[in-house]
């Protein structure tokens, strides 16, 4: 009798913690990725005749996914992977965008893989980051991670050739009011790509490593002859915006995200450039806050900036760990409980 007392014991605290299980693994999976996009701010720019047509962007910044050889292998670029498909599938349909940018580290290992390594970090980016439902433009810049060009990891023209083969791309693309232009600073060429003057078009500069933020002899000459009126960039892993002022190059303005919901509204104009850092869309990237960015730009040159902040996966990862042990702790004790009865 008290045996099967006991396996009826075992059977209840089993269904029990099994419960407090699944509830965990259904806020961490599911609820806390909805969580965060109701904390997203408010795009006003919406594409409706009732308001002017703007271009909505989405940018994506160092995703990084991981590589064959990360710590603890397929565990963690599964759930790395997993991280980023969810994350972007909800900032996807937040921006519903015309154009997304991946502003270059699509992989850490891009540059230092084999041609086989290299196809299956593609198939799991392309996997990841599906933009078919919105049909949106995209656009891919090369990092330091997919083409070298951090300390000993040298910039090849192979490596260029495998990244621009499996991501094509064209240095200036035009898409409703915006000409995009990619510039690459890693390669150490100081010569900048011929691009049409499209005089109704706001010219939008994009490149990995910041230009405004570092001054230098491409920075200047990006200034000079494309004459952009906003850069977008990355590779800093964090948040920072800066307004410089073309015929003045001691003219150096700082903005700030003053909290999660900031939306900064800039009118784009001839005179000024406006530089945007954009943060890591990565919890692997050794910073607090990872997040994807967005714009949305006007044809009157209204343009409004914010991050998409997403929650940190390795708060879930431990709140799994605290639900195990909560689990054996209760069953430790219910067990000296009724050894002591």
């Amino acid at each position: 009798m008290r045996c099967r007392l006991n396996l009826k014991s075992f059977k209840q605290r089993l269904k029990l913690f099994f419960f407090i299980m699944c509830l965990a693994a259904f806020h961490n999976e599911c609820f806390v990725y909805w969580y965060d996009s109701m904390k997203w701010p408010r795009v006003n720019c919406l594409q409706s005749e009732h308001e002017q047509l703007c271009q909505r962007i989405l940018v994506v910044s160092d995703p990084q996914i991981l590589g064959l050889h990360e710590f603890l292998g397929w565990i963690a670029y599964t759930d790395s992977d997993r991280y980023l498909a969810k994350s972007f599938y909800y900032a996807l349909h937040y921006v519903k965008p015309d154009v997304v940018l991946f502003l270059g580290d699509l992989m850490d290992e891009g540059s230092t893989s084999t041609d086989d390594d290299y196809q299956f970090y593609k198939t799991r980016f392309s996997s990841i980051f599906d933009t078919s439902t919105f049909k949106s433009k995209v656009i891919y810049l090369p990092g330091d991670n997919d083409i070298g060009g951090e300390g000993t990891d040298h910039v090849t023209r192979s490596k260029i050739e495998r990244f621009n083969a499996n991501f094509p791309n064209q240095i200036e693309s035009v898409y409703g009011n915006i000409q995009f232009v990619v510039v690459n600073r890693i390669i150490g060429d100081f010569s900048l790509p011929s691009v049409s003057n499209v005089d109704d078009k706001f010219r939008v500069v994009l490149s990995h490593i910041p230009l405004t933020f570092i001054p230098g002899i491409f920075s200047r000459e990006v200034m000079q002859q494309l004459k952009p009126n906003v850069i977008f960039s990355a590779h800093d892993h964090r948040v920072a915006m800066a307004t410089t002022r073309k015929n003045d190059s001691r003219y150096f303005e700082v903005g700030s995200f003053v909290d999660d919901s900031t939306v900064i509204k800039k009118q784009i104009n001839d005179e000024d450039c406006t530089e945007v850092i954009w943060p890591t869309c990565s919890y692997r990237m050794g910073v607090v806050k990872s997040g994807y960015g967005f714009a949305t730009i006007r044809n009157d040159g209204q343009m409004e900036v914010g991050v998409l902040w997403t929650h940190s996966r390795f708060w879930t990862l431990n709140l799994y760990l605290l639900v195990i042990v909560t689990c054996l702790v209760l069953n430790a004790f219910s067990k000296c409980f009724k050894s002591f009865l």
